[in-house]
């Protein structure tokens, strides 16, 4: 397989078994076929790897790996499929979510002037993530110098803590106005299992740990304050 211009995607999956068919044929579907699908179950028990199984048999561009053990959250999984990867860059899919068509199609005009597809400075990253990861696409030769934290203090944060450090050391990237995926909330979802004060420490955590690879200190104080400062405002709204 050429890897000139061959979009990696790389999907993690643990017990997706009611929407990862939905979230791999929305890559199948693609308007654009010049990628390969690499999925990494995290050792799921239910029947998320037999989906798989049957969809990969006649998809030779589709791969399936396994971890050896549940890491408990995304990084390790994303990490080992970056390494499995033969592309020339590397987009993300959760085994919930579902691209649109032209997903793919659409960003591959920007790849060349771009090193994440999303225009945001450092401070307004750190200040607010508005990256979704089933969004991104970047360049392989770079992220591989960044990859997922699999702290598992970082579980729930461990792609906001890589985009801190990618764009502190790639530069901003481009912000496409147009919808190209649709994101599924579920009372499953991980980032939902992260609110209140739990939600405020792990972010700080991550803002601090992100503090010590990058040149961005201001940005990540600013960041910082902002997040107490939403928490105060959130404790003071309930105040009986």
């Amino acid at each position: 397989m050429d890897s000139a211009n061959l979009i990696s995607i790389v999907m993690p999956t643990y017990n997706s078994e009611s929407h990862v068919q939905d979230s791999i044929q929305s890559v199948i579907n693609q308007s654009l076929h010049n990628w390969e699908l690499i999925i990494v179950d995290n050792c799921s028990t239910d029947g998320t790897v037999d989906i798989i199984k049957k969809i990969q048999s006649s998809h030779s561009n589709i791969q399936l790996y396994s971890t050896d053990f549940n890491s408990g959250g995304p990084a390790t999984p994303r990490n080992i499929g970056i390494k499995e990867s033969l592309g020339e860059f590397l987009a993300f899919i959760d085994s919930d979510d579902v691209w649109h068509k032209e997903k793919l199609e659409v960003q591959s005009k920007y790849l060349d002037k771009y090193n994440l597809d999303i225009e945001l400075t450092l401070c307004s990253v750190v200040c607010k993530n508005r990256i979704i990861t089933s969004s991104v696409i970047v360049h392989k030769d770079l992220f591989l110098k960044i990859m997922f934290d699999s702290d598992p203090m970082l579980i729930g944060f461990e792609d906001y803590n890589a985009y801190i450090k990618y764009i502190s050391q790639f530069g901003s990237g481009c912000l496409i106005g147009k919808p190209l995926l649709s994101w599924r909330v579920s009372d499953s979802s991980l980032g939902l299992s992260i609110s209140g004060k739990k939600r405020l420490l792990s972010s700080l955590y991550c803002l601090s740990k992100s503090c010590l690879a990058i040149d961005g200190y201001q940005c990540v104080i600013t960041g910082i304050l902002v997040r107490l400062r939403s928490y105060l405002k959130h404790l003071i709204l309930h105040l009986k």
